[in-house]
């Protein structure tokens, strides 16, 4: 694989990993992932989860339905209660392998650097900005 195809490889998954980075960018979220981690396979239900926080409910909801979004994390109905659990494999995965990616593309760069004229950079943004459309 060149040089060129190996950064748009990189870009691609950087794209696929963007709505897990949005997701986590906020603390509150991040504070919600952690209480989903302790409570492992069973989960928590809203209740549980805003249960010492000064989060409301609905806050809490709401924060609950990004990560869902976003598919970090999982829900399945008991009864009347709704309970979420991480379900981070997968999109970890792909933060992983996106961090693989840029070690290996760092490590040739740093072994062997090729400065890119700014032709083979506009067809990389080019071919870049094709991948969003």
């Amino acid at each position: 694989m060149n040089q060129e195809d190996a950064i748009i490889e990189i870009f691609k998954k950087a794209n696929e990993c963007i709505p897990v980075f949005q997701a986590m960018a906020d603390s509150e979220r991040l504070f919600i992932l952690l209480k989903l981690f302790y409570a492992g396979p069973r989960g928590k239900n809203v209740a549980e989860i805003s249960d010492k926080t000064r989060l409301s409910r609905p806050a809490i909801s709401h924060h609950l339905k990004v990560l869902k979004a976003a598919k970090i994390i999982d829900s399945r109905k008991e009864g009347t209660q709704i309970y979420y659990t991480l379900n981070s494999t997968e999109k970890l995965s792909l933060v992983e392998d996106l961090l693989k990616k840029l070690y290996e593309r760092l490590e040739v760069i740093d072994a062997n650097f090729e400065e890119m004229n700014g032709e083979v950079v506009a067809r990389i943004i080019s071919r870049a900005q094709a991948l969003l459309k």
